[in-house]
C-alpha cells in the first residue's frame, strides 16, 4: 500500500478523537509490541469504545500506517530542532544525524517492535515510499540551501546530497544493527563529521 500526499494531508485533518486513537496505538506498539497490541487494548488506552476504533480505521493495518506517518513527523521535528539549534553547517549536520540515530535505536521507538513482527513488510514499504523519501529530502535540502545562501557551503546540488543523507539515515530504522560506530550520540556526531560532512564540500570539479 502506497503512502500518498493525500494520506499525509489526511493525517493532519484527523479530528481529536481519531488522533487520540493513533497516539494510543503508537504508545501500545512501543510499549507492548505489535503482536501483543489488540484493537481492544488501543481502545482502552485511547479511552474510547472498541467499536469506535473499528468504525474510524477498520483494521490494525490501517492504524499502523497512520502511526508510522505520525512517528515520522515526530522524528522530523526532533531532527529539525537539533539542526536549528546548531551553529555552522558541520555542527548542525552532526547534531541532526546524532538526534536521528538516537531515536532510531531507542528501545521504545514504535518501529522497533514492528521490525520483528508481522507488520515488518508494511514498515519496509513505508520507509521506501516515494513521499517519505521526498519529505526527508526536502527537509535536509532546505538545511543545505540555507547554509549555501549564507556562503558557508560550496556549489553543489543540495537535492542529491540530501537524498544520500536521507537514504542512509532511513536505513537505521529498518535495521540499526551493523558495524558503523554509532553506539551513542557522541559517536554518531563523530561519524557524521568524518564521513557525512565531506558530502557538503565536494571536491573541486566534481559538481
Amino acid at each position: 500500500m502506497e503512502t500518498t500526499a493525500a494520506q499525509w494531508s489526511e493525517l493532519q485533518q484527523l479530528d481529536t478523537r481519531s488522533r487520540t486513537i493513533i497516539d494510543a496505538a503508537r504508545e501500545c506498539f512501543a510499549t507492548h509490541g505489535f503482536e501483543e497490541t489488540t484493537m481492544v487494548r488501543i481502545a482502552e488506552v485511547a479511552g474510547v469504545g472498541v467499536a469506535t476504533v473499528y468504525r474510524r480505521f477498520g483494521t490494525k493495518s490501517a492504524i499502523v500506517r497512520y502511526a508510522l506517518m505520525a512517528e515520522s513527523q515526530r522524528l522530523a521535528m526532533i531532527v529539525a530542532d537539533a539542526m536549528h539549534r546548531s551553529a555552522g553547517p558541520v555542527g548542525a549536520l552532526a547534531d541532526m544525524f546524532a538526534a536521528f540515530v538516537g531515536e532510531a535505536t531507542a528501545p521504545e521507538l514504535l518501529t522497533r517492535s514492528l521490525r520483528l513482527s508481522g507488520a515488518a513488510g508494511q514498515l519496509t514499504d513505508f520507509l521506501s515510499d516515494d513521499d517519505v523519501i521526498q519529505q526527508g529530502r526536502g527537509l535536509v535540502a532546505q538545511f543545505l540551501t540555507y547554509w549555501q545562501d549564507r556562503g558557508e557551503l560550496g556549489s553543489f546540488d543540495p537535492e542529491v546530497v540530501a537524498e544520500l543523507f536521507v537514504r542512509l539515515t532511513v536505513s537505521f530504522i529498518s535495521n540499526p544493527r551493523g558495524v558503523l560506530p554509532l553506539g551513542d550520540t557522541d559517536a554518531a556526531r563523530a561519524f557524521a563529521r568524518r564521513y557525512l560532512a565531506p558530502l557538503m564540500y565536494p571536491h573541486p570539479g566534481s559538481s
